[in-house]
């Protein structure tokens, strides 16, 4: 996949599954009955959230945010749904 930044603003608004490798781990930003979850390998990082945006932009990965990960480079989004 080779999304913009544009398109990817537009899958946090409408509160997409995103899943995306970093540093060849699987993450992805998942929901789920109780909110919204960041996941690695298939356990949950840090709290469920309420809101999708809020869960973006606090998920940190090595000190740093998916979207500037992504800005720099640094993430292949392997799915969107």
């Amino acid at each position: 996949m080779n999304e913009t930044y544009e398109q990817i603003i537009e899958f946090i608004w409408q509160q997409r599954e995103i899943e995306f490798v970093y540093k060849d781990k699987p993450y992805a930003f998942l929901s789920s009955k109780d909110g919204f979850i960041f996941v690695c390998e298939n356990k949950t990082q840090g709290p469920v959230f309420e809101k999708y945006d809020q869960m973006v932009n606090e998920s940190e990965i090595d000190g740093r945010t998916f979207l500037e990960l992504f800005k720099n480079g640094e993430i292949i989004i392997t799915a969107v749904m």
